[in-house]
C-alpha cells in the first residue's frame, strides 16, 4: 500500500522551502558599440581586461574612441565589457553588407594543371546601373551573360493635386530602413497651402529628406528611394499630412538581384555570375578585386571578357588560359577579421621544423616583428596538422590571419616565400548613425547586444548624436524592458550653453527617461599611443567609459553599494583623468547653468580629485530620478524577476501567494540592511502586497499572480546648506537673567 510504513524506522522527508533565496543580479556588466582596429563585426564579445580587449580588438587607432573608453572602463574598476565592433553597412538590416574588407595574399606552389584566371582591376564595391552585365567566353564555348539589375522602391500619393494641406502639417517617412524623417509643411512655402500643387509639395519634401526624392509624374506626388536594389525601401509612417496625401500605409520595396546597384559587393557578383555561368568561379582577389577562374584546368581552360562587360569591374579583354602545370595559388592568407590592420601583416613560409618535405612552417609578421609561429603544417586535409585546422582554430589559432586551402591537385607544399597582405579596409566611408543603432532582425549595432542577458550598462563612445542618444535610451527602456542604463557622452567642444541647448532642444533628452544620464564635458587623459594619436602628451576623450568604470567600482566596493550615488569626491573619483575639454566646468555659475537641465558635470576643485559632480538621470519627474536610485531599482527588479521563476506554472493558491510574499520580503529585508532604503524599519522601508484585493478571481482565472511592491528609496544630498549666524547665547542668557 502506497505510503504505508512496514517497520519501525526513521524517515526523512525534505519539504519545499517556505522562503526561497533570491540571487543578486549583476549591476555593472557594460556593453559598448564602436570602431575598433580589428575583431568580428556585429558580434558581442566579452572582454575582462584591457589586455584581453587588445588581444581581440587590437590597439589604438585614429578612430579608437572605443579603445580609449575600454582603457578608462578597466582603469576605473570595470571588469566585464561586451564589445561590438561596427562598420558602415550598405544595408544595416543585412550583416553581409558591412563594407569593411579583409586584406589578403596568396602563398603559391608548383603543381598540376591550372585554371584560366581573369583578375579585375577595380576594387569593390562596384557602382553599376540597371542592366549592366559581365559577358564571358569560357573554355571556347559561346559567350554567356550575367546581368545585374535593381529597381528603386517607390510609392505614389492617393491622387493628383491640388492638396488641401494646412500650415504645420507633417509627413513622417522612412527611407531604406533608416531613421524616421519629418517633413513639415509651412504656409510660407506655398502660394496657397490649402490648394498646394504637386510641384510645391515635392519641393517641400525634397528640401528635407535624405536618401530619397519626390517627383510629380502626371501631377501626382511620387516618393522614391535613391537606392536601386533589394535594399531599397520607402515607407510613409504617419503624420497629419498623410490624411490629405494618402500615401499607402505599407512599405514599398525595391527589386533586382543585388541589394544596391551603386555598391555591389563581391559576394553578390559571385552569386549572379556563378548562377548564370556555372563554368567559372568568382571570389574576392587581393584588394577586393574580382578573381574569376575557370572550373576546368589545363591548357584547354580559358576565360575572356567581352568589351560589353561593365567597365566598373575593371576586367580586361585578353584571353586567359590554363596550363598543364605551373605555379598556382595554394593557400589564401587573409586577415582574420576585416580591416586595414592586416595590410601591415606578412605571411612567411619556411622549411618545416621537423625536416619533413611534406610539411612547412608558417610565421605571421606584423610591422616587421614576428608575432606567431605555426610549425610543421600539412596540406593534407586528413592530417592532424592540416594548415586550416591549426591556423584557424578558434582557441589556439592565429589572432591575425586565417587561411583557405585552394585545393590544388596533389596538395603541393608551398616553398619558402613571404607574401604581404593587402587590400584591407575598415569600412568607415559613409559611416552614419544607423551603423551604430543597428537592426533588430539583423542583430547589428546596438541589437548585437540582445544576446547579453546580464547587460546592465550601455555606452557608444564617440558617437554623441541625437539619433544615437535617443536610440540608446529607447534600447535601455523599451527593447531591454528597463533593465539597462545608458551612459551618454557629450558631443565634442561643448560650452555650458552649448550642452544645455543640445540636451534641451537639439536631442530633446531633457525629461526623456530615467534609464540614462549624460555627463559633461569630455575629459583629458594621458596619450597612450603618440605614434597613432599624435605627439601631444594629453588627448581629449569621451567620458562614458570612465564613468561606467566608476559605476562598476562603486558597485563592487561592498554589498549594497549599487544604492550609493556614483558621484562626489570619494565614490565619484575618476582615475586617469588629467583635465577637461573646457575649463568652464570649473566655474560654479556654469555648473549652476547645466545642472538644472539634468546634465551631470565632471569637475574638480582646489585640493580635490577630478570627480563626477552629479547623480541625475535625464528625467526628474518620474518614479526614480537619480542614477543610484534608478540603478538600485533595476537591480531589485532583475533579482526579483529571476528569483521568482519558481512560482511560474504552480497553482495560484493562497499558499503560493504567501510564499511569494515571504520570498520578496526576505530579499528586501536583506537590501534594507545593505542601505537600499531611507529607513531601517521594514514597515517604513518597503511593503509587499499579494492580497485578495489584487488577486481577484478575475485575475486568477486570467492566469495572473499579482504582487505590488513599494520601495522608499534613498535620495542623494545634492546641496549642503550651512546656516551660519552670530553666537549670541551668552548675551541671551545675560538678558534672560536680568529680566528674571
Amino acid at each position: 500500500m502506497s505510503g504505508q510504513l512496514l517497520s519501525s524506522k526513521v524517515v526523512v522527508v525534505e519539504e519545499e522551502p517556505k522562503v526561497r533565496g533570491i540571487p543578486s543580479a549583476p549591476t555593472s556588466v557594460a556593453g559598448a558599440v564602436g570602431i575598433t582596429e580589428r575583431g568580428p563585426i556585429g558580434e558581442a564579445v566579452l572582454c575582462s581586461s584591457l589586455d584581453e580587449f587588445q588581444d581581440k580588438f587590437g590597439g589604438f587607432t585614429a578612430d579608437s574612441d572605443l579603445a580609449l573608453a575600454a582603457m578608462g572602463f578597466f582603469e576605473n574598476g570595470g571588469s566585464q565589457l561586451w564589445v561590438v565592433r561596427t562598420a558602415h553597412y550598405t544595408d544595416v538590416a543585412s550583416p553581409a553588407t558591412a563594407t569593411a574588407v579583409r586584406a589578403a595574399g596568396f602563398l603559391v606552389a608548383g603543381g598540376g594543371p591550372t585554371p584560366g584566371i581573369l583578375l579585375g582591376g577595380a576594387a569593390r564595391p562596384f557602382v553599376l546601373h540597371d542592366g549592366d552585365l559581365i559577358r564571358l567566353a569560357v573554355d571556347g564555348a559561346p559567350e554567356a551573360n550575367a546581368v545585374f539589375n535593381g529597381s528603386a522602391a517607390a510609392m505614389a500619393a492617393g491622387g493628383a493635386g491640388p492638396y488641401a494641406l494646412a500650415d504645420g502639417m507633417e509627413l513622417l517617412l522612412r527611407v531604406d530602413n533608416g531613421l524616421e524623417q519629418t517633413v513639415l509643411f509651412s504656409a510660407a512655402d506655398f502660394a496657397d497651402i490649402a490648394n498646394a500643387t504637386a510641384t510645391e509639395v515635392a519641393a517641400a519634401i525634397n528640401a528635407v529628406i535624405v536618401g530619397g526624392r519626390a517627383t510629380t509624374p502626371g501631377g501626382i506626388v511620387r516618393l522614391a528611394s535613391d537606392t536601386e536594389g533589394t535594399a531599397s525601401r520607402v515607407q510613409v509612417t504617419g503624420g497629419s499630412a498623410n490624411a490629405v496625401l494618402a500615401f499607402p500605409g505599407v512599405a514599398s520595396v525595391g527589386g533586382g538581384n543585388v541589394a544596391n546597384l551603386r555598391a555591389v559587393e563581391v559576394a553578390e557578383v559571385k552569386a549572379v555570375v556563378e548562377a548564370a555561368i556555372p563554368s567559372v568561379t568568382v571570389d574576392a582577389g587581393v584588394g577586393g578585386v574580382l578573381d574569376v577562374r575557370t572550373v576546368a584546368t589545363g591548357p584547354g581552360a580559358s576565360v575572356q571578357a567581352n568589351p560589353a562587360t561593365a567597365a566598373a569591374f575593371g576586367l580586361n579583354n585578353a584571353l586567359h588560359t590554363g596550363a598543364a602545370s605551373g605555379t598556382a595559388n595554394a593557400v589564401r592568407v587573409e586577415g582574420k577579421d576585416p580591416g586595414a590592420y592586416a595590410n601591415r601583416v606578412e605571411a612567411e613560409v619556411r622549411a618545416a621544423t621537423n625536416g619533413s618535405a611534406s610539411a612547412f612552417d608558417l610565421l605571421v609578421v606584423e610591422d616587421g616583428a614576428y608575432r606567431e609561429t605555426f610549425p610543421n603544417l600539412s596540406m593534407n586535409p586528413g592530417d592532424a596538422r592540416y594548415v586550416e585546422t591549426i591556423v584557424n582554430d578558434a582557441r589556439t589559432g592565429s589572432v591575425y590571419v586565417r587561411v583557405i586551402d585552394q585545393l590544388l591537385a596533389g596538395a603541393p607544399v608551398p616553398p619558402p616565400q613571404t607574401v604581404a597582405l593587402a587590400g584591407g579596409g575598415d569600412g568607415l566611408a559613409g559611416l552614419d548613425d544607423a551603423d551604430f543603432i543597428g537592426s533588430e532582425p539583423a542583430k547589428t549595432g546596438l541589437r548585437a547586444l540582445d544576446q547579453v542577458q546580464d547587460l546592465s550598462l550601455l555606452l557608444v563612445p564617440g558617437r554623441a548624436t541625437p539619433a544615437v542618444h535617443n536610440a540608446m535610451v529607447r534600447y535601455c527602456e523599451v527593447e531591454r524592458d528597463g533593465e539597462v542604463f545608458a551612459v551618454l557622452d557629450p558631443p565634442a567642444s561643448q560650452s555650458a550653453t552649448d550642452i544645455v541647448t543640445y540636451v534641451a532642444t537639439t536631442a530633446a533628452l531633457e525629461q526623456l527617461s530615467e534609464f540614462g544620464a549624460i555627463y559633461w564635458p569630455r575629459v583629458k587623459v594621458l596619450n597612450p599611443a603618440k605614434s597613432v594619436l599624435g605627439s601631444a602628451d594629453q588627448i581629449v576623450v569621451p567620458p562614458s567609459g570612465i564613468v561606467a568604470g566608476v559605476f562598476a567600482r562603486t558597485d563592487s566596493a561592498h554589498p549594497g553599494r549599487v544604492y550609493d550615488p556614483p558621484a562626489g569626491i570619494e565614490a565619484g573619483r575618476m582615475f586617469g583623468v588629467l583635465g577637461f575639454e573646457t575649463d568652464e566646468v570649473l566655474e560654479e555659475n556654469k555648473r549652476d547653468l547645466v545642472y538644472p537641465h539634468r546634465i551631470n558635470p565632471l569637475t574638480t576643485g582646489p585640493g580635490l580629485p577630478r570627480y563626477i559632480d552629479g547623480s541625475r538621470t535625464l528625467k526628474g519627474d518620474g518614479n526614480f530620478p537619480y542614477v543610484a536610485e534608478r540603478r538600485g531599482v533595476i537591480f531589485i527588479e532583475r533579482s526579483l524577476k529571476q528569483g521568482l521563476q519558481f512560482a511560474r506554472h504552480k497553482n495560484n493558491t493562497e499558499g503560493l501567494r504567501a510564499q511569494v510574499r515571504r520570498t520578496i520580503t526576505a530579499f528586501l529585508l536583506a537590501q534594507m540592511n545593505n542601505g537600499a532604503f531611507r529607513s531601517k524599519t521594514p514597515s517604513t522601508a518597503f511593503f509587499v502586497d499579494v492580497s485578495e484585493q489584487l488577486n481577484t478571481p478575475t485575475q486568477i482565472f486570467a492566469g495572473k499572480l499579482i504582487a505590488r511592491v513599494g520601495l522608499a528609496t534613498n535620495k542623494p544630498a545634492e546641496f549642503i546648506v550651512l546656516r551660519i549666524s552670530q553666537d549670541t547665547r551668552a548675551l541671551e542668557a545675560e538678558l534672560a537673567a536680568a529680566e528674571g
